[in-house]
């Protein structure tokens, strides 16, 4: 490792080295060395100037300088900061007994023009002593820690890039197991990453990310974490995540986010045809309260509480319901919830941000952290699981081998398809028309019945649903119903407009017409007589013909 072995980078080495005393070093140097380094010289100006102010004033002697130097080679000769740290450690340690503080902001004095790594050894070498906040804003346990050096700006900056519920992915890998609640985890490890780098306060970080936590917590949790063994990889995770934050374009701005009025999101009657859409069945109150807060909770990063009309639900409640929320959840209702969130995000006017992101997995490759990893989870025997048990995603879990939260997660994230319902049940949940839906595109649908004018009973024979449904169906996808055949076999008769639509604009064959209304072609006949419609010749007509037919049609008939 090159440290630099300039006087002005040496010196707080042969600072600490002359202070150690002969237990701390004797270990360090030759016993030659240090029986004559540790002689007395009491007549001697400079070792009296010395003792006034042990390690800050010249080696009185040779020998002492050499001892001096041969310790601080000895720190700087090791191949990274950390081993480089733990060799200066014992003699910081001799320094506590007689210097008021050692600390961080302390180690200013020991020289001028330290290289970065030298300072990263100091805080090495102090990190064990340090606080857990100090050990975060200095990063201590990754390769080269630093003293924070971030501005107000520089918070500001980084702030906007980060929710106030940190990403559910990486709550899941730091929360340990039986420890810390995630809800109260979350709003803390986004706040840790404004302290990183930074001087800002507990409670200034916490407010610039909406003030759901407080200093309190914030403090709490670290010392929590700080008991941990996982606590230096974890430090480890969260510097590797701000230095990524600094250095792409998130493409959500969550300060504004958090800004937005959320009092439109998901209402009534889109939850209701949400549900329709996907044969989700709608349940009480409740439940909609539960989708609009967790949804809310997505698009604002902000805690699900908070939302508008979260008031009226029962936290312990909401917990189970959200759990079991995640096994209910299908791909096909995930999607339609996540495109009512884009809808919702247009509505304010912002077009150019996805409804949710998250920073990648990999910058926590290689660590030991305390949480479950969702991406060992075996999806397919998840899916399974869910859809087998009361209680599913604590039944998951616990078969998996992993946490709540991390099922919860992977549910989220690859939800489980609904299973085969039985004929009552899919009438009852809306299941039909969701299969209607699904082979019967609104595409699809207007081919069959404008282009090629079908009626809506061939259509049923031909699709198996029943006609009843294809109205509802047809009046959803905003495709007008034609007035006629469906009615005229109950009332027996053929009405002059929709006739002359038929034939005479469209030019369909009374065969085809007979065929839809379901009676034979000499009647149809008859009713185009009757309505004054001269028939086409078998072949067709020509063009001049054709446009005469049309002027006698559109006359009324005699009376």
């Amino acid at each position: 490792m090159d440290l630099g072995a300039s006087q002005t980078r040496v010196q707080p080495l042969t600072q600490l080295a002359n202070k150690a005393t002969e237990q701390n070093i004797k270990s360090l140097l030759p016993s030659d060395i240090t029986q004559e380094h540790f002689a007395a010289d009491l007549d001697s100006q400079l070792a009296m100037r010395a003792a006034e102010r042990p390690g800050f004033m010249a080696p009185p002697r040779a020998v002492s300088a050499a001892a001096a130097v041969t310790i601080a080679l000895d720190v700087l000769e090791q191949p990274d900061v950390h081993q480089a740290g733990e060799r200066m450690r014992d003699l910081i340690e001799a320094m506590r007994d007689e210097l008021w503080q050692v600390s961080v902001t302390s180690i200013d004095s020991w020289g001028r023009g330290l290289s970065p790594v030298l300072n990263a050894v100091h805080l090495a070498a102090l990190a064990p002593s340090l606080r857990p906040s100090e050990q975060l804003r200095c990063r201590t346990p990754s390769p080269m820690p630093r003293r924070p050096v971030n501005t107000d700006r520089d918070t500001a900056r980084r702030a906007r890039k980060i929710p106030s519920m940190f990403w559910p992915s990486w709550t899941v890998r730091l929360t340990p197991d039986g420890g810390t609640y995630p809800r109260i985890l979350a709003p803390v490890m986004a706040a840790c990453l404004l302290i990183i780098d930074g001087r800002v306060s507990f409670e200034d970080a916490a407010r610039y990310l909406g003030g759901v936590t407080d200093g309190i917590g914030i403090s709490r949790v670290l010392q929590r974490l700080a008991d941990q063994h996982h606590w230096a990889d974890t430090i480890t995770a969260l510097a590797r995540l701000a230095d990524h934050l600094d250095a792409v374009d998130v493409p959500i701005d969550y300060q504004r986010r958090r800004r937005l009025d959320y009092s439109r999101l998901l209402p009534h009657d889109r939850w209701q045809t949400i549900c329709r859409c996907t044969g989700t069945i709608p349940g009480g109150g409740r439940r909609e309260l539960l989708v609009r807060s967790l949804l809310f909770q997505r698009v604002s990063g902000l805690p699900a509480e908070t939302a508008p009309v979260h008031h009226s639900l029962d936290e312990a409640v909401f917990r189970a319901e959200a759990a079991r929320f995640a096994a209910l959840q299908t791909p096909e209702l995930a999607h339609e919830l996540n495109r009512e969130a884009a809808i919702f995000l247009a509505e304010q006017r912002i077009h150019d941000e996805p409804v949710a992101w998250r920073p990648p997995a990999s910058l926590m490759d290689c660590l030991d952290l305390p949480g479950s990893d969702p991406a060992l989870i075996d999806i397919p025997h998840l899916h399974q699981l869910v859809r087998k048990c009361k209680n599913p995603v604590r039944h998951a879990a616990q078969i998996l081998g992993t946490s709540i939260e991390a099922v919860r997660l992977a549910l989220d994230e690859q939800p489980a398809p609904a299973l085969p319902p039985t004929k009552n049940v899919a009438r009852a949940t809306g299941r039909v028309r969701f299969t209607a839906r699904q082979e019967l595109p609104k595409e699809s649908f207007t081919r069959l019945y404008l282009d090629e004018h079908r009626s809506l009973q061939q259509i049923a024979t031909l699709t198996g649903f029943s006609r009843r449904l294809l109205t509802d169906l047809a009046k959803e996808y905003g495709i007008p119903i034609r007035d006629g055949p469906q009615d005229y076999r109950h009332r027996g008769s053929i009405e002059r407009e929709w006739l002359f639509e038929q034939y005479v604009v469209h030019r369909r064959t009374l065969p085809d017409l007979a065929r839809e209304t379901g009676m034979s072609t000499a009647s149809m006949a008859r009713w185009a007589h009757t309505h004054n419609f001269p028939l086409r010749p078998r072949g067709g007509a020509s063009h001049d013909a054709a446009l005469r037919a049309r002027d006698r049609a559109q006359s009324p008939p005699p009376s």
